[in-house]
């Protein structure tokens, strides 16, 4: 079964303070647009508005998927999730990098033992594709939408995972 695609609302009151409205929506996914989607968001959103007193100050869409059956259906034996392989990339318009995590890297990417090998095949496909695009009409950017155009810098580091099990409360 799949799950919902949500549609959230940020809601911030008199007080400066914020909450979160969700709704759980399903369509037909092989037929609706992105735009329709977004539409939609703005439709409820507007209805929402019209029984708040808080004000609306933003929102997300969020739709799970599935993966692909084409890739791994385990976890091979290796890093955790907490080791991850961080890809800086540049843009033309700032200064500011655009870091691309990796966790759970793989062994054989790496030089020396603890260098990314960028001549990898794998890790250098994956670089010229967030550089060039797929082909079609999405092309990784920056935060501030700015196309990625080279890899600034490439290395380690280990990262904080937090408890993220899924915690259910059952009324009595």
């Amino acid at each position: 079964m799949a799950d919902a695609t949500v549609f959230s609302y940020a809601i911030k009151d008199d007080q400066g303070l914020t909450n979160t409205a969700e709704i759980f929506m399903a369509y037909d996914g092989s037929t609706e647009t992105v735009d329709a989607v977004i539409g939609a968001w703005t439709a409820y959103g507007a209805d929402i508005d019209a029984v708040i007193d808080g004000q609306i100050t933003g929102g997300a869409i969020n739709i799970p998927l599935e993966p692909n059956s084409g890739w791994k259906s385990a976890p091979a034996n290796g890093n955790n999730v907490n080791q991850v392989m961080v890809l800086d990339f540049d843009n033309d318009f700032n200064q500011y990098v655009t870091p691309i995590l990796l966790p759970s890297y793989k062994e054989n990417t790496l030089t020396a033992g603890h260098v990314p090998d960028l001549a990898d095949t794998a890790l250098a496909a994956l670089i010229a594709l967030i550089i060039g695009g797929s082909g079609s009409a999405f092309f990784p950017n920056s935060r501030d939408l700015h196309d990625l155009n080279a890899l600034r810098a490439a290395f380690l580091t280990v990262r904080k995972v937090r408890n993220q099990r899924v915690k259910t409360r059952v009324s009595p």
